[in-house]
C-alpha cells in the first residue's frame, strides 16, 4: 500500500493542493523533498521533517 501527504494539511497557509505520493516511506519523503522545492524550500529543517511525518497516510485505493 502506497503512503500519501496532503501538501496543504503540512502547511495549510501554502493553500498548496498537491498530494506527494510514494510506495515507501523513504520514496515518499523524497519526492516531498522534491515539492518543497517547489514552495522555494532548499533545506527540510528538522521541525518540518516531523510536521511531514506527522501527516503521512496510507493511500486508500477503490
Amino acid at each position: 500500500m502506497g503512503k500519501i501527504i496532503d501538501c496543504n494539511k503540512v502547511n495549510p497557509a501554502s493553500g498548496c493542493t498537491h498530494v506527494v505520493r510514494g510506495e515507501t516511506e523513504e520514496e515518499l519523503l523524497k519526492n516531498a523533498e522534491v515539492h518543497a522545492r517547489e514552495h522555494g524550500i532548499v533545506d527540510v529543517t528538522p521541525e518540518l521533517l516531523e510536521q511531514i511525518k506527522a501527516n503521512i497516510e496510507d493511500e486508500v485505493t477503490a
